[in-house]
This record gives structure tokens, sequence and C-alpha cells, in this order.
């Protein structure tokens, strides 16, 4: 099948599946280390391409590798790579990608793991980067030096929910002959494909809304460059050995054939939610991208085909209620974390981004008070009446 003609559900339920010689419709967990040979010849030709056989488990499965194929299709990509986490993936690509006395562009407002490693590891390794603001492409431009390797975005942006054009973005990397990065989780597959607008890889938190359920780790670098595809495997994979196991790309698998019918729910969801908030005089400011009040409205429509099920927003009267609203929740959860069937709370300043100093923290957009609301798979009026009897609301 052409996987490029089918529906996105499709596509998730089919895609990368071989026919099994018992029949056994659910792809097999292949829980083994290594694999054996027939003659010493089928091990040396295995063991001269390791990134096209099954040799060990450590470079290739044959579970992992129907996860790969489903995950590549749907972000309509060639091939990807499958990680044990999302950080394994992000860690992984950015290390292959880089090297000691290039230098890099990563938007200011992104996830915490991935600013520790701009922070913290790159100086060690002699890799320069600095940030960008997304709204001022003209700046980026500006910013990218001649040793200037890659530009890499979320959009939207953790937690600020912040968009980046990627199109516009990747025309001006072509212009410099750098590379362009994207994390897609916020936005999952069903709503964004990067890869379309010319990215040169996409990053996905498989623990997010790939999984699903918020019982998995995983991660994965999906891309339509063969030599990036190769070069993951072969390099960070085999070498760092942050692996995904069997059993999780198994659970993966699982979550990717019924990803479509929930991130319809999670945008529903969570517009009905980001409409509530803003119409509540409790709520400072509300951000999420397929408000029509949102100032980058118009991008959101050009490039997401949903709104996502993330949202940010502030409590009036600043961190102290923002506090008091959280702990009055019933249904919702304070948890890190986001894309499992249950809604989840955060505030990002005293939670996932704590280890940014505040005034990086301030200059992302990421205020004290933000609430980031993983918005779950309730009903969406149960949801409602969870933050109103929070907020005190009548």
């Amino acid at each position: 099948m052409n996987n490029n003609k089918l529906g996105f559900a499709t596509t998730g339920i089919h895609a990368g599946e071989a026919k099994d010689e018992y029949g056994a419709l659910v792809p097999p967990i292949y829980q083994t280390s290594t694999f054996y040979f027939d003659s010493t010849y089928d091990a040396a030709r295995a063991c001269d391409d390791f990134a096209k056989s099954f040799a060990y488990s450590r470079i290739t499965n044959p579970t992992v590798d129907c996860f790969e194929k489903k995950l590549a299709a749907l972000e309509h990509g060639k091939g990807a790579v499958a990680y044990a986490s999302g950080m394994g993936a992000i860690t992984g690509i950015l290390f292959m990608v880089l090297s000691s006395g290039d230098h890099a562009l990563f938007c200011k407002a992104k996830y915490s793991g991935t600013e520790d490693i701009t922070t913290d590891f790159f100086p060690r390794f002699g890799i320069q980067s600095d940030t960008f603001n997304p709204t001022d492409l003209d700046a980026l431009e500006a910013a990218i030096r001649p040793n200037t390797k890659l530009i890499y975005l979320e959009t939207p942006a953790n937690p600020t929910m912040v968009m980046t054009d990627i199109e516009e973005v990747v025309k001006i990397a072509k212009r410099h002959g750098v590379m362009v990065g994207v994390d897609n989780t916020f936005a999952s597959p069903y709503n964004t494909n990067p890869l379309d607008y010319g990215a040169d890889f996409v990053i996905q938190s498989v623990t997010k809304y790939i999984g699903g359920h918020g019982d998995i780790l995983g991660g994965a670098v999906i891309s339509n460059n063969e030599e990036i595809l190769r070069s993951c495997r072969l390099g960070t994979l085999m070498h760092f050995g942050a692996v995904m196991a069997p059993f999780t790309a198994f659970l993966a698998i699982r979550g990717i054939k019924s990803l479509a019918v929930r991130m319809k729910q999670h945008n529903e969801n969570a517009l009905k939610i980001a409409e509530y908030l803003e119409s509540s005089d409790k709520i400072e400011s509300v951000r999420y991208p397929f408000l029509k009040s949102n100032p980058q409205y118009e991008l959101a429509k050009k490039q997401m085909k949903g709104g996502g099920g993330m949202i940010t927003f502030d409590v009036a009267g600043g961190l102290e209620a923002g506090q008091k609203f959280m702990n009055n929740l019933k249904l919702c959860k304070i948890a890190v974390s986001l894309g499992d069937t249950e809604t989840l709370v955060e505030q990002a300043a005293a939670m996932t981004h704590t280890m940014i100093p505040k005034e990086k923290r301030e200059a992302a957009g990421i205020t004290d008070g933000m609430i980031r609301m993983s918005v779950g798979l309730e009903d969406a009026d149960d949801l409602i009446n969870d933050i109103k009897q929070a907020l005190g609301d009548k």
C-alpha cells in the first residue's frame, strides 16, 4: 500500500506491519537481545550493515522496526530511529549533527531538558548556541553565523504555546545552508507535519501523545534524509545505548493505532476549555493556538490541523492564586508530562522548568504563575465544571 494515499487513522493502524507467519493480527514482541544465523556467510552479511539487518537489538529489532515505520509514515518521513526516551532522541540527534566549533540557534521557550543540554552540556563539547524569538524572523536570520549548523524549534513551544512559522524558517535556513529541526511533541503528527514544510528532522517524545496512556517512556527522530537516520542509528543509538525496548515499542504501536481518535478528542476538549477560560474574569490570560483572539491564529490555522491538547494560562492574582486553583482541582491531576488520557496541570516555573534561572524563564515568556494544562479525554463539561469550582466561578 502507498501510505501517502491513505488517511491518517488508516496509516496508523496498517503501516509498517509485515505479514506474520502464524497470522497474528497484532505485531509480535520480539523479546530478544540477539539473533542467530544459519551460516557464517549470513552472519557476515548482516554484520556488514547493522542498519539493514537484525543482528542485535541495541541497533535494530523487528518490533521496534514496526513502530519506527508507523511513526515515519505518520510524520511523512522516509524513516525513524526510536530511542528510550524523548531526551534520548533529543540528545541523540543534537550530538549527531553538531560538533565542536559548531553554532546552533534554539527558540527561546523550549522544553527544560533541551535547555539543560544547551546550557550545561554544549559548552563541555565546544558547541555554541543562542536563542531566537520565533515572532521575529528577521532577527533570526541576522543571528546566523558562518559556523551555524542548526536552527531548532518547538511549535507550539513548551510551555508558552508560541508558534513558529516552519515554512519561513526553512526558507531562511536554506539561504544559509543550515539544517532545521522541529520538536513536534506538542502538536503531534496528527496536527502538524514539519517535514512537509521542509524541516530536516522531527523529534517526538513518544512518552506523550504517541504512547498516549502515561505508561511508557520513548522518543524518536524522523527524517526524509537517510544519512541523518543512518548516522543516528549507527552513531548515538548504537553507541550511547538509549535503546527502545521491544515491549515499549509494542505499547507505542498500540498507542499509534488510536492516535487519530484521541487527538480529535484532545483538540475538541482543549478548544472548549480554552474558550471557557477566556470568558472567565478569574483568568488573566490564555494561550491556545486555535483561539481566535490568539495573535498567531492565522499561522496556527496554516500549519495545524487542530489546536492540540495543550493550554497555558495565568490565574488572576498571580502565583499564589494559581497554586490555590490547582490545589482545589478534583478531576484534573497535578503532574508533569502531557498527552495522557487524564487531564494534567502544572506550574512550569515551579515544576518542569524550575532548573532554569528566573531571569531566563521570564525572558522566554514563562511567568511564575503560568499554568500548563494537558487536556485529557474526559468529558469536556466535567472538566469545565472542575475548573469552575476550583476558580470559585459561579
